[in-house]
Parts: structure tokens; sequence; C-alpha cells
């Protein structure tokens, strides 16, 4: 895949012409799929609200299947699937070839890929096309695999903008790659603020009952994917020293990945299991999340996760852990709590803290929630985005020298 990125930017400057920009800019978006994750969730909203009358929007995927694109099947009815199992068998070269031709075909001047597979597969489907590519990166990375690494660095100096999150991925992008500073665009997570949302009571009284608890108890959760970089065995960890000292509290889990099972034996062994609910993947995630006491993310890395903003936009107290773009949200003991990444000890005292101090805590949630919703609106995301889209299609033609 490197390989072919490389001899992509030899054959740079023999490139197609650039399509001439249309009065409506033909807009692609491609992702990988529409399952429930950060990534999937924010594409979703941002095909909802984008403005129709000044783009002209096309979907495309990887595979397109995922509960999620049931909130915009009436809007996109048609996706166009380029089916990928690897990028190292004949397929891979047939969907890059398919996907450069549609492309061409259907005279797209803006190519926006979601996520990192969507990226690699845009950025070389579009080479030589004169196509205005836009790469994300919502991680600080995607793993410790060097292919990953190296591929997603080729994919943003190939790409023309890279769309990032938080500053902490932007510095990382400027730090350990090529990728000059003008190319890459900050754009933040917009969140959804539910005109009639039920009371934080109301929700914390519905998640007990759907629990079979008394809705005395106090709930921490966390939604967060069960893989090693969320961090779920120091979650568990903190629940067991939490429990010794505190009788009413209980434990929820929403999301599920390849370490559920690891996640429910630990429970077992810290005889803890009965205290600990795991839901699994959930659309309503976040009515579920406006039901806890304390929201938790003990993750070890992390780009800008929604699952902190829709706990502080529902006036949730957070503690979390003080990873990448977590500390642009929370200032310790103001707008959440933080606590040392890889750590226990810290989480649990800092879960405990928020739990005791009551008044502390709720002062600090109604604090968080404001801060959310001065900085994370969704128009505001989906203006910025717009704006991005302008800037691009006034290039298309011309040479763009960031590239």
């Amino acid at each position: 895949m490197s390989l072919v990125l490389e001899k992509a930017s030899a054959m740079r400057g023999g490139r197609t012409a650039a399509v001439k920009a249309s009065p409506r800019p033909r807009v692609l978006h491609l992702i990988t799929n529409f399952e429930i994750g950060g990534t999937e969730r924010q594409a979703v909203e941002l095909l909802k609200r984008l403005d129709v009358d000044r783009y002209e929007l096309q979907l495309a995927a990887i595979h397109a299947d995922g509960p999620l694109y049931s909130e915009i099947s009436s809007k996109f009815p048609c996706v166009v699937e380029f089916p990928l199992t690897s990028f190292y068998n004949a397929n891979a070269a047939k969907q890059f070839v398919r996907l450069r031709s549609w492309l061409i075909s259907q005279r797209i001047d803006i190519l926006h890929a979601h996520d990192f597979y969507a990226g690699i597969l845009g950025v070389i489907g579009a080479q030589f096309t004169g196509i205005r590519i836009i790469a994300s990166q919502r991680h600080l990375q995607l793993s410790d695999r060097w292919v990953h690494i190296w591929s997603e660095r080729l994919a943003n100096r190939f790409a023309d903008r890279v769309l990032v999150n938080s500053e902490a991925i932007r510095q990382r992008i400027l730090s350990t790659s090529g990728v000059a500073a003008r190319k890459i665009v900050l754009i933040r997570n917009g969140i959804r603020f539910p005109g009639q949302a039920p009371g934080v009571e109301a929700a914390h009284g519905d998640l007990c009952r759907e629990l079979g608890l008394d809705t005395g108890v106090r709930i921490v959760g966390s939604v967060a994917k069960m893989r090693a970089e969320k961090g779920h065995s120091f979650f568990i960890e903190a629940a067991r020293r939490i429990i010794r000292s505190m009788d009413d509290v209980h434990f929820v889990l929403v999301g599920d990945g390849p370490l559920r099972h690891e996640i429910e034996s630990k429970a077992k062994e810290y005889g803890i299991r009965d205290r600990l609910h795991l839901l699994g993947d959930r659309l309503d995630a976040s009515r579920l999340c406006a039901g806890f006491d304390v929201a938790v993310l003990a993750s070890l890395r992390e780009g800008l996760p929604n699952t902190i903003l829709e706990a502080m936009a529902a006036r949730v107290p957070v503690v979390a852990t003080a990873v990448g773009g977590v500390i642009e949200l929370i200032q310790d003991g103001r707008t959440g709590y933080l606590a040392r990444p890889a750590d226990p000890v810290s989480l649990a005292r800092q879960i405990e803290l928020a739990l005791r101090d009551r008044v502390g805590s709720a002062r600090i949630a109604a604090l968080g929630s404001e801060f959310v919703k001065e900085q994370f609106g969704m128009q505001t995301m989906v203006d910025a985005v717009e704006r991005l889209y302008d800037e691009l299609n006034e290039q298309s033609g011309n040479d763009d020298p960031s590239r």
C-alpha cells in the first residue's frame, strides 16, 4: 500500500487535469461502515445537516452496513460500496480502479474520507484526477502496527487537507510526519443537545429500572468500545477498590468489543460481577449516559472522545484519564476530574471524590455543560466543514501550493 502511494507521489506532475468546479460542488463522503462509534456518529450527524442546496452530496462506503445508516437512509437511499477485506490482494486493486472510474464518471469535485480505511482507499483512488481530497484523523494513533502508522502518514501527505478534531492530534501529525501545518484543519466535534431531554434524576431513575436496581443506588458508567486502549482493565480494578468502601455503587459498561470475555472474567475473579452491568452496543448510549452519577473514561490514548462531550452536555460529572485531547475538555476540579492513565488507584480516588462530594460534583457538571454548549455546537461544526468545502472548491482547477 505504501508503495502505491510513493509511486503516486513520483507521478504527481502528470496527473489528469482538474475537473472544473461545478456551480453546486459534487462532494463524495466515503466511510468504512455505519457501525456504532464516535467517528461514524459524527459523519452521520454531518450528513444530516449539510446544505443540499449548496452541495450535491453522494455517499459511498467500504461496507454499507451498521445500525447508524438507518438515520440517513431516506436522504441517501443509494450507497455505493467498494468492499475490501484487505489492502494486499487482487480485490484491493480492483476496488481502487473502480473508485477511480466512478469518481471520474460522477465528476466528483471533493472527496471527504471520514476514517483511516476510507482515507487510504480514497487517496489512492483519487490520485491524478484533480479531485480535492479531505482525509480525517480522529485518533492519536490507530494502532502500534508500523503499516498503520506509515500508511496514515503517507495518506495525510497526499490529501489536500487533513481534518482533525483536537489540538492534540494536530500536534501529533506535525511532530511525526512531513504534513504542512497549513494543510491541517481543526474542526471540533458537534454534540446534539436534545430540546426535551429528561432531567438527570429522571434519566437516572429510568436506567435503574432497566437494570432492576433501586433508584437510590449510585451508578458509575463508561461508554467505550471494549478494546485495550480504552483501559477497561483499570476501570474494573478501580471498581473493585471503590466497592470495598461504598455499598451503594453499581458500575455500567456500554459498548462491546474483543475484550468483553476478558472483562467478564476479571469481574468474576474480583468478586464484583453482581455489581457490574454490561449493556453492549446501544444506539441510545447518550440517554444511558445521562443516567450516570459519574461518567468515566479510562483510556490510555484518545483524540477527542464523544463520550466525554455527551456526558458533560448532560450535566453528568466526568472522571477521565489525562491523555490526548481529554485535557482540552477537562480542567481538573473545574469542568471534570482528571486521573493518571493506567493508574487504578488514581482513577478510584477521583471517582470516589465525585461520588462523595455531591455539591462539588454538581457544580463541576454544570460548568462542564456550559463549556460544551459554548464550544461544541453541532451547527458550528457543520458551518466549519462547509467553509472547508467552499475553500477547496474555489481552488479547483488550480495547483494548490500546499499539496
